[in-house]
């Protein structure tokens, strides 16, 4: 067998009405995702959309600095919490929050799709709202047993 009849046949572009359709979906995930406790499905959505649409556009995907920035501020906001401190889990969010909309959008700067997608900003969107939505359910999770067992 020669080396030509191995290769795979390169792929078709993508159809640009699915990937505009897709992103809108993708935010529409995001929007919901952000509600604190409610919309933790739609945030695993979102981000597996979110991958899904970068993967067909041709464009880089790299969210181990979201993961880690996420896994150092779930440990911040744990050792507050163990602490008594519910103003440093508070404090803890809005820093996490700040970093990973600055990680966010240098990413969507930094990055540029193989193919062209007009709702392309729609897509991060609808990850920084998932990403957002999944710090608030933690923080809520983290302040409602926090008030339970010192308020009740």
């Amino acid at each position: 067998m020669s080396a030509v009849a191995i290769e795979t046949p390169p792929l078709p572009p993508p159809d640009p009405v699915r990937v505009i359709n897709r992103s809108v979906r993708c935010f529409i995930f995001g929007l919901v995702g952000a509600v604190p406790c409610f919309g933790m499905g739609m945030v695993w959505l979102a981000i597996k959309l979110y991958r899904d649409i970068a993967a067909e556009t041709g464009e880089k995907v790299k969210l181990y600095p979201l993961y880690i920035t996420s896994a150092a501020g779930l440990f911040v906001a744990a050792t507050c919490f163990s602490c008594d401190l519910p103003d440093g889990v508070l404090a803890d969010a809005i820093v996490m929050l700040g970093l990973q909309f600055l990680f966010i959008r240098r990413q969507y700067l930094k990055n540029a799709p193989a193919e062209w997608n007009p709702a392309r900003h729609l897509m991060y969107w609808g990850l920084g709202l998932a990403n957002a939505g999944l710090i608030l359910s933690a923080v809520t999770a983290m302040l409602v047993i926090y008030a339970v067992n010192h308020y009740w």
